[in-house]
């Protein structure tokens, strides 16, 4: 079974934020990876086209590149990714593989926000670029508070399983690959949200990475950092999420040394952290899973919104409703 835990208060799994690994950093740091990574399949084929059946339409056709990672257009002329994974480079790509429209590249308008042509939102990890050309279709935001228990879509550029990690006789999880290249999308559930409180980069969503086998369960992994998350609201799949941190790094001591970074369906038995401040997690008969975290977008819907341009559902109603009026009176 998920468990739907919504952490409004201290949780012992949360308490040192540093255990978190930007999924950026590793791949920086260690390889350049890309498609996120699934609990079914190392296959480096599986869902790297659009999704279809009960996830047609969720969000896929919004996504672009953006160097190494991805990004999601959210307005006329704008896209949306991770701040943490700095600038890579001067164009926003979207290729017939996304949109099924000819290939086409954006420029980033590096003359707005000051000259520098893109825009942090405050207090968290989500940075805006502004584009000289416009997009013809664009990702609606989800602006509700109901995330928990929703199967999400999630797309990224990190790599595909590969090295098992077992604890004595016990399959605990696996390593990522050395990437493709290949963006990819798989499936998981809201299991919680982090608050401000225990979060230096606002609220995030929590995704737990279970044995689920059949379900395109899916892990976010090196490179996946500004990858998108989309949730179904009332037949329309919205961006809800863009993909910050998994948990981690484990270790079978507490010590840097030997520290390996894994997505683990459990990590019980394995020491997690960084030094100085590594934690133990008891080996349970119950798995304990690893788990993905992401920007939360309602958090910040008004925000974004202002810069976009992109008017909120009510307030579009309310501009329609009164165009309608004006029309009325004309006559």
């Amino acid at each position: 079974m998920r468990s739907n835990v919504f952490f409004a208060s201290f949780s012992p799994r949360l308490a040192n934020f540093r255990s978190l690994f930007l999924v950026a950093w590793m791949a920086m740091g260690l390889n350049t990876a890309h498609g996120v990574l699934f609990y079914d399949t190392a296959d480096a084929g599986h869902n790297t086209t659009a999704p279809s059946g009960t996830y047609a339409g969720s969000g896929w056709q919004y996504l672009g590149t953006f160097g190494s990672f991805v990004g999601t257009a959210i307005g006329p002329n704008h896209f949306i990714t991770a701040a943490h994974i700095g600038v890579q480079g001067s164009t926003f790509t979207q290729t017939a593989t996304f949109t099924g429209l000819p290939n086409a590249s954006y420029n980033i308008d590096t003359s707005a926000f000051g000259g520098v042509g893109y825009y942090d939102v405050p207090g968290t990890d989500l940075r805006l670029y502004q584009t000289l050309e416009s997009f013809a279709n664009w990702a609606p935001l989800y602006e509700g508070s109901s995330e928990l228990g929703q199967t999400a879509v999630v797309t990224g550029n990190g790599g595909v399983k590969a090295g098992e990690v077992w604890l004595g006789a016990d399959l605990k999880g696996w390593t990522a690959a050395v990437g493709d290249g290949t963006t990819r999308w798989g499936t998981n559930v809201i299991s919680g949200v982090m608050p401000d409180a225990l979060s230096p980069v606002g609220e995030l969503l929590v995704a737990d990475f279970n044995a689920l086998p059949s379900t395109d369960e899916a892990m976010l992994s090196s490179g996946d950092s500004g990858g998108a998350l989309f949730i179904n609201d009332g037949g329309t799949w919205k961006l809800a999420g863009v993909n910050y941190a998994v948990d981690g790094a484990f270790n079978t001591s507490p010590t840097n040394a030997g520290a390996f970074g894994a997505a683990l369906f459990d990590k019980g038995g394995y020491w997690e952290g960084e030094d100085p401040t590594w934690q133990f997690n008891p080996d349970q008969p119950t798995d304990a899973p690893s788990a993905f975290y992401a920007s939360r977008i309602s958090s910040s819907a008004t925000v974004i919104n202002g810069i976009t341009g992109v008017p909120e559902p009510g307030s579009a109603l309310l501009l329609v409703l009164a165009g309608l009026w004006v029309k009325r009176r004309r006559r």
